[in-house]
């Protein structure tokens, strides 16, 4: 891991922030909002009050860690719109990470993945890890659909689903996605196990959306 790096999650009503050297935390700030809109206010303050507690400026980053998604739109722009910033200002290397990524880091089995998209739906992947970072079974991360049946994950995956979806799945009983899991350690596992896999230069940090947003524009 780079000597300082700052990690950013945003995807849940969560605000999750740490400070890294050397593959462990040294601070950190795991803030539950009412609405992801929150993180904006909050955002700025955290980072500097988690800078000023060990006695470091923005100046002292080496790197930046951002969760990409899925999640909340909001939320999203918010993470990810701080990382660019301080990358291009600051001239930081950018590690990127998705949701499921990040909750399979541990996993050394393939993990079929399924987290609450409202509606009857769910964010999905199945992934593995090879030599050279996650190997994704059949397709990338989409939208699964349950309309009244269940997905049929491989027989070799392990099944990780939030507690929310554990209902489409009466005839297994599946892992639960922990309500309180915190992202940076494994964004620092995979930043120490795979080094420069998962950088990006600032102008490619981009969201994982895997759903149109639920707006509409007001007619004139």
């Amino acid at each position: 891991m780079h000597d300082l790096t700052l990690f950013i999650d945003t995807t849940t009503s969560r605000l999750m922030l740490a400070l890294g050297n050397n593959e462990r935390l040294l601070t950190a700030q795991n803030v539950t909002c009412e609405s992801h809109r929150y993180h904006s206010a909050l955002m700025i303050p955290a980072i500097q009050d988690m800078l000023t507690e060990k006695d470091y400026t923005v100046q002292d980053l080496k790197a930046v860690a951002v969760n990409i998604g899925p999640g909340s739109f909001t939320g999203l722009r918010t993470g990810i719109i701080t990382a660019r910033t301080m990358a291009q200002f600051l001239n930081l290397p950018v590690h990127c990470f998705n949701t499921f990524e990040l909750l399979a880091a541990d996993s050394l089995h393939p993990m079929a993945i399924y987290l609450d998209a409202l509606r009857d739906r769910s964010y999905h992947a199945t992934l593995s890890w090879g030599e050279t970072g996650p190997k994704y079974w059949r397709q990338p991360p989409g939208m699964f659909t349950f309309n009244g049946h269940p997905p049929e994950p491989p027989m070799q995956a392990r099944l990780l689903v939030s507690s929310g979806l554990a209902r489409h799945f009466p005839d297994t009983r599946p892992s639960i996605v922990p309500e309180d899991f915190f992202s940076p350690p494994a964004m620092a596992k995979l930043m120490a196990q795979y080094g420069e896999r998962f950088v990006r230069a600032w102008q490619d940090v981009l969201p994982l959306y895997l759903q149109e947003p639920s707006i509409t524009l007001k007619k004139r």
